[in-house]
């Protein structure tokens, strides 16, 4: 009887084995962790501070956004970025200068701090870390020298995972929008699609778009 009662009381904290989320991105699009991880997706999070004076902030900004250009496209990868704290003025700003807002983005007073928040309770200590959280369960906190522009710290703990570069991936989405205004779905490589894919990435108004079936 007293092992039940004991396991009643822990089973709260057994079933968050992992960090978490559920979230409504910049774009207005949302996300829950959980359900990420069940399809097979590893989630990697670039905390940051938004201020054009923080370099490793600055410099993880930079390598996260790189990373995504390069892997997202064909790999179960989430890429989150979070702004520790600062208005959306503030946010896009400072994103404008060293990375971009096409990626999962959450706004310091819209969500950011709340989650930066959070994951303080899991072990995050600076203004700028690099998470990276698997489908198994298993996570890492702080991945070292990540910020290091010298270094290639983040490809090797995506290709380390089993993740390779995907095929080139540039897009010129305003020049297509011109020449095919009266279609606006594309695939990766832009070509135009007659429907939305049901599964995998694809843009639409000059955004990036993921369906997790």
């Amino acid at each position: 009887m007293k092992k039940l009662i004991l396991s009643l009381l822990l089973a709260p904290f057994l079933l968050v084995s992992q960090p978490q989320f559920s979230i409504t991105d910049y774009n207005g699009d949302t996300w829950d962790s959980n359900e990420l991880l069940e399809q097979g997706v590893t989630i990697l999070i670039q905390f940051y501070s938004p201020s054009m004076t923080c370099w490793p902030s600055s410099n993880s900004t930079e390598l996260f956004t790189d990373a995504y250009s390069q892997y997202a496209g064909c790999n179960k990868l989430f890429f989150l970025q979070v702004a520790e704290w600062g208005t959306e003025y503030q946010t896009i700003e400072y994103l404008e200068a060293f990375g971009t807002t096409e990626m999962p983005t959450l706004i310091g007073n819209e969500g950011g701090q709340t989650l930066t928040f959070e994951y303080m309770d899991w072990g995050l200590q600076w203004a700028h870390e690099l998470w990276l959280i698997r489908p198994d369960g298993s996570y890492e906190v702080d991945i070292p020298f990540s910020w290091d522009l010298e270094q290639q710290v983040l490809i090797d703990a995506i290709e380390g995972e089993g993740f390779n570069e995907c095929e080139s991936t540039l897009l010129n989405v305003d020049e297509l929008e011109l020449n095919n205004n009266d279609k606006t779905i594309y695939d990766l490589h832009g070509r135009v699609l007659n429907v939305k894919p049901t599964s995998g990435f694809y843009i639409q108004n000059n955004q990036k778009h993921i369906i997790i079936k």
